[in-house]
């Protein structure tokens, strides 16, 4: 067994000799200032020669300093290039501006102590800014996938731990956004589901919802609108998406039944009894129907689409017991059931005529009040509705 004292003496060595990686020797020294000086005096092709040299070198392609001055060539270069519309500056490299980053990240990683976070984050908040910039031209121009690109490259320098800066979440939905456009589903579903999580926005929330849909997960997709419903106070257009959801998948029941929950918490919010009458209208229930849409009509008087359907409601209803006739025998019965109809449609033209003179703005509403005089053979009252119609 070797001496203490030669033990500690190896030891010595051995730190000296890893230690002395880390400093740079005078040929190191005198490269870099080199190099350097071509940068800041604009010779950026020379610069890039020797620059070239180095990282192709044995040696000197595991130095830090030699990738964070490549980092910096490709970062100034193409910086002076912006300013000064000079396209052959940006292109010393294919991608240059990416390859600057990737640059400044084998420098981080070759450098053990992190000596050169120092050096490297303010270059690195440029390099955000920058991605940013291109990110919104490219999403401007339709072009997703590089937008995508731009922006996940800006999102991941602001999150380097060094640099400790809030998470920017107008960042976080430009780049799900971008991976929505661009169709790629995951990435938007990992983006906006973080915005989800932060409550950043409901239509955040919204898309989070179609992206899912789009990946065939209608139970997560559901499980997202539901907590989105909570977190952002019974949102109309959540609660609207997730019944349209439930109604689809033919769960009628438990659509009206989220309807009557979110109800039960906004009393006086006419949204929710009506679409509760447009869900019984379609499924043919028109006198739960019409209970639904005489509740909305109480909160919103003058809201004209909830008298149109209850007219509309009286309307079929009529026609459903007029067809219920055709398989009857007993004159009695047929009678019955006729005076019934008519009472029906006698119903449907006392609501119509509450909103008969007032002005339709919409024009598929006005349609639907043009066609249901028609129908109801009132050829005049039809005539006055003619002057909405474009």
């Amino acid at each position: 067994m070797a001496p203490y004292y030669m033990i500690k003496r190896l030891f010595l060595i051995s730190m000296i000799f890893f230690t002395g990686c880390s400093i740079l020797t005078p040929l190191q020294k005198s490269k870099f200032i080199s190099i350097s000086n071509l940068i800041e005096t604009a010779k950026y092709s020379e610069a890039k020669d020797m620059i070239d040299d180095m990282t192709a070198g044995d040696e000197s392609s595991k130095w830090p300093r030699t990738w964070y001055m490549k980092g910096h060539l490709c970062q100034t270069a193409y910086m002076d290039g912006a300013k000064k519309n000079d396209k052959r500056l940006q292109e010393l490299y294919p991608d240059q501006l990416l390859l600057a980053f990737e640059s400044y990240e084998k420098a981080l990683a070759l450098d053990e102590r992190g000596r050169l976070e120092r050096d490297v984050a303010p270059k690195f908040v440029i390099l955000a800014n920058e991605f940013q910039k291109i990110g919104e031209s490219q999403f401007r121009a339709k072009k997703y996938a590089d937008a995508l690109r731009a922006f996940e490259t800006s999102l991941k320098i602001t999150k380097s731990p060094f640099l400790a800066i809030e998470t920017d979440y107008n960042l976080v939905y430009n780049t799900a956004l971008a991976a929505y456009e661009n169709k790629t589903w995951s990435k938007a579903i990992t983006y906006f589901e973080e915005l989800h999580k932060a409550n950043y926005s409901v239509n955040a929330t919204h898309l989070l919802f179609e992206a899912t849909l789009e990946k065939g997960d209608t139970l997560t997709a559901k499980a997202f609108l539901r907590d989105g419903i909570k977190r952002h106070n019974d949102n109309e257009d959540l609660v609207l998406l997730l019944t349209d959801l439930l109604y689809n998948t033919n769960d009628i029941e438990g659509a009206v039944s989220n309807l009557d929950k979110v109800i039960a918490r906004n009393p006086n919010n006419y949204i929710f009894p009506y679409t509760k009458g447009l869900i019984y209208q379609k499924m043919g229930h028109y006198n739960e129907a019409i209970d639904a849409y005489s509740e909305a009509l109480r909160l919103a008087p003058d809201e004209l689409a909830i008298y149109v359907n209850i007219a509309t409601s009286y309307y079929n209803t009529g026609v459903q017991i007029e067809e219920s006739t055709m398989t009857l025998t007993n004159n009695r019965l047929v009678q019955e059931q006729k005076a019934r109809s008519t009472a029906a449609f006698d119903s449907a033209i006392q609501w119509l005529d509450k909103i008969h003179g007032k002005p339709i703005e919409d024009q598929a509403l006005a349609q639907r009040v043009y066609e249901l005089y028609k129908s109801l053979r009132l050829s005049d009252k039809a005539k006055d509705i003619e002057g909405y119609l474009k």
